[in-house]
């Protein structure tokens, strides 16, 4: 990248500040509970606008609602079942109790091959 005098004066300031939110539908579901700090977070970008996309994608991550399932399934044969390509591996989550139904990204299998089950444990 050649030394422009805008480059030059990007440079050289100490610090630059992106921002992302507030969201609103965090601090409503939380309240005060909700992560609300000026405390900056140091990271090494080229533009502020490259920042500012990225503190909108950390804040979007962040406010979603994230639970980890395990679910046994009987029958040590069911990983061998299942299909990998190069997308993450998911799986459907129902559960009544925990008012899910949703996908959730496979995080973790486990065969346990004298009990005869296959464990999977979800993300989501």
């Amino acid at each position: 990248m050649p030394a422009t005098a805008t480059r030059i004066g990007f440079i050289t300031q100490a610090v630059r500040n992106a921002t992302a939110g507030p969201n609103t539908s965090v601090v409503s579901k939380y309240g005060d509970l909700a992560r609300d700090t000026e405390e900056p977070l140091e990271c090494f970008f080229d533009s502020v606008a490259d920042a500012e996309l990225v503190a909108q994608e950390r804040l979007s991550l962040l406010s979603a609602d994230r639970r980890r399932f395990v679910v046994e399934v009987s029958g040590a044969d069911v990983g061998q079942e299942l299909t990998f390509n190069q997308t993450t591996p998911t799986s459907r989550v129902v559960d009544t109790e925990k008012a899910a139904d949703m996908p959730a990204a496979v995080v973790e299998i486990g065969i346990d091959y004298d009990a005869g089950k296959t464990i999977l444990t979800s993300w989501g």
